[in-house]
């Protein structure tokens, strides 16, 4: 009787952990996914660095948005299958699937340290490269315990039942994906969020620190051709062996970096109007069209109407693109746009606003409204 107990009490303290791990792992999954969906082009824009900088492939970048739509959406429906038991021998293969792909490609990030985070949560959760290694290793050891306990999470819905469910929440992550690439994202994790104050996440508190940097100087020694890195405080300055070669400056400590360190607006001559802009008196639109030549023509089209709409309403109109000059000139006078274009770094047009052209309203460098050009009223 008392081997019975013992033997009852340890199967329902593991179907207790089992159904634990479950939810957490589906918890994870399901957040990851999420956050992935609702911003299908920030996770297209890290496939694209990934391709670009970590593997050297920029031929693959073409398939970066269909690949953030089916890993957004497989990723919201593992997690959705975990934590509601559905199909749940699949959920788990599929799980372990995700990792056995992602652990060794987190640490070949972590190593190489090609791009400065992996995106697995987007911009919701931004986590360092090794961070983001210890965390699958954390989640392999989950997968494999449900793996190794998958015939015991049986569910009570029949297969059909529970396979439907699964495929219906994976098209509606699919739907829901491409409703957000029409329009913006319903969540805004960056700095560029409404009711935030550009200048004020420009600015570096007083006494905050600084990046540290160290004096590299290279050396070849003439007579043994050895090449030799140096401080400036151990150079062979008195020995003649040794010829310089080059100077350089190396980061050994980051400081303190604001939010928004990347935000200029120049014109054709290379001024400066960022604070002048940041600080008008009156409301700001701001066409923000990352890349002239990958715009949207119909929101191009919409952009003449737009500046009289703005004409109308008293207010500042610019247009911020990172395309060539030559390309502003030519798409200014094929599409009836008479307001001015600045010059603003691409990564940085990207991150205002997920569209091309997406339009920012600002009222003295505070964003009071963001729209795709799709749902701006011009009434």
């Amino acid at each position: 009787m008392k081997n019975q107990e013992i033997i009852e009490k340890t199967s329902l303290r593991r179907r207790i952990f089992i159904f634990l791990i479950r939810i957490i792992l589906g918890a994870v999954f399901a957040f990851s996914g999420f956050v992935k969906a609702v911003d299908p082009l920030g996770s297209c824009y890290k496939f694209t660095d990934y391709f670009n900088l970590a593997f050297n492939m920029p031929s693959l970048s073409a398939f970066s948005l269909p690949l953030a739509f089916i890993l957004a959406a497989l990723e919201f429906t593992v997690g959705i299958m975990l934590i509601f038991n559905l199909k749940p021998r699949w959920a788990v293969w599929l799980a372990f699937g995700f990792e056995l792909v992602f652990l060794p490609l987190t640490l070949y990030i972590a190593i190489t340290n090609p791009v400065h985070d992996c995106g697995c949560f987007g911009d919701a959760l931004v986590l360092d490269n090794w961070t983001t290694f210890y965390k699958n290793i954390v989640l392999m050891a989950m997968v494999l315990f449900l793996v190794f306990n998958r015939k015991r999470m049986d569910n009570p819905l029949s297969d059909n039942v529970e396979l439907g469910i699964s495929v219906a929440v994976f098209l509606m992550a699919i739907v829901f994906q491409h409703f957000m690439l029409r329009h913006l994202p319903i969540l805004d994790f960056r700095p560029y969020k409404i009711g935030n104050n550009i200048a004020e996440k420009m600015q570096v508190p007083a006494g905050a620190e600084r990046d540290e940097y160290a004096t590299v100087l290279t050396y070849k020694n003439s007579i043994t051709g050895e090449v030799k890195d140096f401080t400036d405080k151990d150079y062979p300055w008195q020995d003649t062996t040794w010829v310089w070669q080059d100077t350089k400056s190396v980061l050994v400590k980051k400081g303190f970096q604001p939010e928004i360190h990347d935000f200029t607006i120049q014109d054709s001559l290379g001024v400066d109007h960022t604070y002048q802009v940041l600080n008008y008196e009156k409301p700001v639109l701001l066409v923000v069209t990352h890349k002239l030549e990958k715009s949207d023509e119909d929101g191009l089209d919409m952009l003449r109407h737009l500046q009289n709409h703005a004409l109308e309403k008293d207010y500042l109109i610019i247009g911020l693109t990172s395309s060539n000059w030559d390309k502003i000139l030519q798409t200014k006078s094929e599409f009836s746009i008479d307001f001015p274009f600045f010059q603003t770094d691409d990564i940085t047009l990207k991150t205002i606003v997920r569209a091309n052209p997406g339009i920012v309203k600002l009222e003295k460098g505070t964003v009071t409204g963001k729209w795709n050009f799709r749902d701006y009223k011009l009434d």
